[in-house]
């Protein structure tokens, strides 16, 4: 008897159903260094977004001038590891972030970031030299006894993957969305660590990295892009494949 047509669209819907990742289940290759982000010779002094092509045959870096506000953009040919000045940002990369750098997962709308914000006043010690010196106290002058801080944090099943302490915090430089459907992240905590995990916490660490910013999950899933700092406003961008 042949299927209904019921069955043949549940069958379907089934086979297009998206893949829940399990990271443990996932290795890292060696990073492969790409090329050098040289921020005292590219236009802007701040980085500010790093993207995947579609294609995954090319990326797009971002970077800001404080002082003016102006928007520099870049693209890195992953062919031939060169990086070029781009006239304007492409649209591919714009959805790519906002995609990357969203509250909810992509794919699956139900799985959301954790976002607080704490608003505080702080007393630093009021009085200059130690109190046990005998000498008299008098107020600092350089150090107000009230002052306030904001403090936001994101978290993701728990785990902390963003905190800003009176600074503007920017959704996408610490964490990056995996696939669609795919329930998974990639983050860098404070000491610059890369790190896979999924909605059921579980963790992939990619050894022997630290200080890296900006992770970025390729739109196919099989491979993450990070840059590593090289030194005062020096640093690399660096893939390294999933198998």
């Amino acid at each position: 008897m042949p299927p209904s047509l019921a069955s043949v669209a549940l069958i379907a819907a089934v086979g297009l159903a998206p893949q829940v990742l399990d990271v443990s289940a996932r290795v890292f290759e060696v990073p492969t260094r790409v090329c050098d982000v040289d921020l005292n010779v590219l236009k802007g002094g701040e980085i500010r977004r790093l993207s995947w092509s579609p294609n995954g045959e090319s990326m797009h870096l971002q970077t800001h001038d404080l002082r003016n506000g102006d928007l520099y953009d870049y693209i890195v040919d992953l062919g031939n590891n060169e990086i070029s000045l781009a006239f304007g940002e492409p649209a591919w990369s714009h959805e790519y972030w906002n995609r990357k750098s969203a509250l909810v997962a992509p794919g699956l709308p139900s799985l959301r970031l954790d976002l607080t914000e704490n608003n505080r006043r702080t007393r630093p010690a009021p009085f200059t030299g130690p109190l046990n010196s005998g000498a008299g106290q008098t107020p600092d002058p350089l150090r107000p006894v009230d002052r306030y801080e904001n403090e936001v944090t994101l978290r993701f099943q728990g785990e902390e993957i963003g905190n800003w302490i009176n600074g503007a915090p920017m959704a996408g430089d610490t964490f990056g969305w995996g696939p669609d459907g795919s329930g998974a992240l990639v983050f860098t905590d404070g000491r610059g660590r890369l790190t896979l995990i999924d909605q059921a916490r579980r963790r992939q660490t990619l050894p022997g990295v630290k200080d890296a910013v900006f992770p970025a999950w390729s739109p196919d899933g099989t491979r993450v892009a990070f840059l590593q700092k090289a030194g005062k406003k020096k640093l690399q961008l660096v893939t390294v494949t999933l198998r």
